[in-house]
């Protein structure tokens, strides 16, 4: 009779969801295994058969190793517990969620992409108004509608890369980029070296006190074999290909680097 009794106090108490230990079981089931988890503490984490009180030792789990998470449930003391298989439970603070990491690192590479795609298309925007400025290519030297177009598209050639012997549009030298922007924007063929393009159009005077037009080629060297060429962009500025460490840039007209020459071809 004692032991009917003692039975049926614990089929009562397991229908009320109290173990004959006191331990009251506080269970989150998950329907489906729906993130991975991996040991970041120990050199093993041991797997118990449940997480109640009378649970006995499975197996471990390593080091570094992942497993997804079935279901989580707290024990009476409030720790909390994953279960990665059939009778199988592990002490969640050993444990680290793999999947919220790889979600931030992606949401950040995501981030970084973003910004560099807003970066490319407004220079892409710049450039093309750039060229549409150019819609008189027909008209006269001095047209100021085919200078505003040379120096929009100049401008917007800034920070690209200097390569010799590159010809654009992602990478210059000096020579291509005078040539590539004045094609683009005005229809006019420079030529490919700065040679050549020292003699295209009129001479205008390099003298520190007359000044230069919107547009003009400035050049650096003899008349004959000129080594480096900018375009004036106004305001004492010029756009040029600097070289492998500064790339394309637009800086101030200098006393200690004042071109030698000067051509005016719109």
């Amino acid at each position: 009779m004692k032991n009917i009794l003692i039975k049926f106090s614990a089929a009562v108490l397991a229908f009320l969801g109290v173990s004959m230990t006191g331990v009251t079981p506080v269970s989150h089931p998950v329907k489906a295994a729906n993130k991975r988890v991996k040991v970041i503490s120990k050199r093993y984490v041991t797997v118990w058969s449940n997480y109640r009180s009378g649970h006995h030792k499975v197996t471990h789990v390593k080091k570094g190793t992942s497993r997804f998470v079935y279901q989580t449930a707290k024990d009476s003391m409030g720790n909390l517990w994953y279960r990665i298989g059939k009778n199988k439970w592990v002490l969640a603070k050993y444990f680290t969620k793999v999947e919220q990491k790889r979600a931030a690192v992606k949401a950040s590479r995501a981030a970084v992409k973003k910004v560099k795609k807003t970066t490319k298309t407004k220079k892409a925007t710049k450039a093309v108004s750039a060229v549409t400025l150019a819609a008189s290519w027909s008209a006269p030297m001095g047209s100021k509608a085919r200078a505003k177009a040379v120096v929009a598209l100049a401008k917007a050639q800034v920070g690209k890369s200097y390569v010799k012997g590159s010809k654009g549009p992602d990478a210059f030298d000096n020579a291509s980029l005078v040539a590539y922007v004045y094609k683009q924007a005005a229809g006019v063929n420079t030529g490919s070296t700065a040679k050549a393009q020292a003699t295209k159009g009129i001479a205008v005077s390099a003298s520190k006190k007359s000044g230069f037009t919107e547009g003009d080629l400035l050049f650096w060297g003899s008349k004959s074999n000129p080594y480096n060429v900018a375009i004036y962009v106004g305001n004492g500025q010029y756009v040029m290909a600097s070289g492998d460490q500064q790339g394309v840039v637009q800086t101030s007209l200098s006393t200690y680097f004042w071109p030698s020459r000067a051509r005016r071809v719109l």
